[in-house]
């Protein structure tokens, strides 16, 4: 899976924003908000990325347990494919 160019991720005051490109830059509704984590997941998404990968990447970096790690990004890869954020 790989994420979509409708949204890219910026730094506001310390928080990593998705603000919305194109069509839905007058939704006010469509920007959201990322911890550290979903940050890093959305960055690795750049790239077409298996839900293996990116355990393994967010396991490296954050030191976290593999299966807790896999349960919290298919939660997050559920809500942003909701939301169409996936290709």
């Amino acid at each position: 899976m790989r994420r979509k160019d409708d949204f890219v991720m910026r730094d506001v005051g310390g928080e990593n924003l998705l603000v919305p490109l194109g069509k839905q830059v007058m939704d006010m509704n469509a920007i959201i908000t990322l911890n550290a984590t979903s940050g890093y997941i959305w960055t690795l998404l750049e790239q077409d990325r298996s839900i293996d990968e990116l355990t393994a990447a967010v396991v490296e970096r954050f030191e976290v347990d593999p299966a807790c790690a896999r349960v919290d990004i298919e939660k997050f890869i559920d809500e942003i494919s909701n939301l169409g954020l996936l290709l």
